[in-house]
């Protein structure tokens, strides 16, 4: 097994640019950038979890909730023009800003430091394969580090460093889990994973993943005809070793790449959130202890090839109460569904139509998150209109859902949404910073 190899490349920075933070519209500004003298970031040298991650999928457990309170709808955001059409958008904070990391349809990496309305670009190291990316800092270089495995597998997930000591768990193309630590294999599971399984972790040593890749329900629409037929926690200390493993019985598979892992009834243990699917009743969601014993089970579409996009367990209730967002069949009525658990049923309790959260045939299941993006304390779910030209910020109320603002994206979205906490959080305008990629080559920023 080679070790990993850190593409170092050469640092630019450019000519940055300001926002007007009035409510009086301004153009927005465009960043092109020439080569200048070299600039690099910096984060402390802790230890390997204490360093800053971004993540497609917001959080290492698959629950899309992104953390602090923002001032969104109110900022002028601002745009950076790519080398490339962006697949995936990621961001870490930083006491100097936030690192922007954008993953470029042919594979290439560009990635901005952001800070008070000056963008820098910031070197980073190529992505092979162009995988969901894992963003980070390489605190020695001081520049953009996307994770890569230890070899080129293009079919494989991007690795997640899951402890202190910096060990990493990568799949691959033959399902193989491996753990992995400076560049040795420490160990390989006996389960066959979903080849592009995310492999999540709660930061106590468990790591989860979807596994028994099986053909048994062809939908294809997530970009293969292959689904996970169960799933795995795995304890990787004091030893590694499989602790529960379960298998979905046919003809249902799990129609999707993770789990949503979260303590949903706040009784200090986890549940396990997925999207079950068969031919005949199409998409349910169903819900799992860690042991695998069904919990409870919201109601089936009942027509096959007809999908939910689990999105995120957090307090969407009109008072705070607990619920799940998913979307309905998000390629056709595009609704977003509000779900409470109420005994072993999964209790639908709101939908609003018009939102989409996933286009035909892509990998990408990150196009929606939740969080409090307009600081009013409450939670919404931030999401593109069907015609992916739009972000709506739904919120629940004593009557239903209903759309709290509307973010212009500028153009139609290509990418995933990525969402960030910055460090100050006693900000007038607002902690929280959203970011997306368009078509026209264009990563749109909306950062205090």
């Amino acid at each position: 097994m080679n070790k990993l190899i850190w593409l170092i490349i050469v640092i630019f920075t450019g000519v940055g640019c300001s926002r007007n933070r009035t409510a009086v519209p301004t153009p927005v500004p465009t960043i092109s950038f020439n080569a200048v003298p070299a600039v690099a970031v910096s984060i402390p040298q802790e230890s390997a979890l204490a360093r800053p991650y971004g993540y497609t999928y917001q959080r290492t457990d698959g629950n899309r909730v992104v953390a602090g309170q923002g001032n969104v709808p109110n900022l002028t955001p601002i745009d950076i023009l790519l080398d490339g059409t962006p697949q995936w958008v990621t961001a870490v904070p930083l006491a100097q800003g936030v690192l922007w990391g954008v993953v470029l349809a042919d594979g290439r990496t560009q990635a901005f430091l952001v800070n008070n309305g000056e963008v820098t670009p910031i070197a980073s190291n190529d992505l092979t394969p162009a995988i969901a990316p894992v963003l980070t800092v390489d605190p020695v270089q001081g520049q953009a580090l996307f994770l890569n495995p230890p070899s080129a597998d293009p079919a494989g997930s991007a690795p997640i460093i899951y402890n202190n000591a910096g060990h990493l768990a990568h799949t691959n193309a033959a399902g193989e889990l491996t753990l992995v630590n400076a560049g040795e294999i420490i160990g390989q599971p006996p389960i066959t994973a979903l080849p592009d399984a995310r492999i999540l972790f709660d930061g106590h040593g468990r790591l989860l993943l979807l596994t028994d890749p099986t053909g048994r329900y062809p939908h294809g629409v997530l970009g293969d005809s292959i689904e996970a037929g169960g799933f795995a926690l795995i304890q990787t200390d004091p030893e590694i070793k499989v602790i529960a493993h379960f298998l979905i019985p046919e003809p249902q598979v799990v129609e999707g790449i993770m789990p949503l892992w979260a303590d949903w009834n706040g009784d200090g243990q986890r549940e396990i959130l997925l999207t079950l699917s068969d031919a005949e009743q199409g998409a349910q969601l169903v819900l799992f202890s860690e042991a695998g014993v069904r919990l409870a089970a919201g109601p089936a579409i009942g027509q096959g090839n007809r999908w939910r996009h689990q999105i995120a367990i957090a307090p969407f209730g009109p008072n705070g109460e607990m619920e799940l967002t998913a979307v309905r069949t998000p390629h056709l009525e595009s609704t977003v569904e509000f779900y409470r658990w109420q005994g072993n049923a999964l209790q639908l309790v709101a939908q609003l139509p018009g939102y989409t959260s996933h286009s035909i045939g892509s990998r990408n299941l990150d196009m929606a998150m939740a969080g409090d993006f307009n600081g009013d304390g409450r939670m919404e779910l931030l999401l593109p209109t069907a015609g992916l030209n739009q972000l709506g910020g739904i919120q629940r109320t004593n009557e239903g859902a209903t759309t709290v603002y509307h973010l212009g994206i500028g153009g139609k979205l290509a990418s995933n949404l990525a969402g960030v906490a910055m460090g100050d959080g006693h900000r007038d305008d607002g902690n929280t910073a959203v970011g997306l990629g368009r078509t026209d080559n264009v990563l749109r920023i909306w950062q205090p």
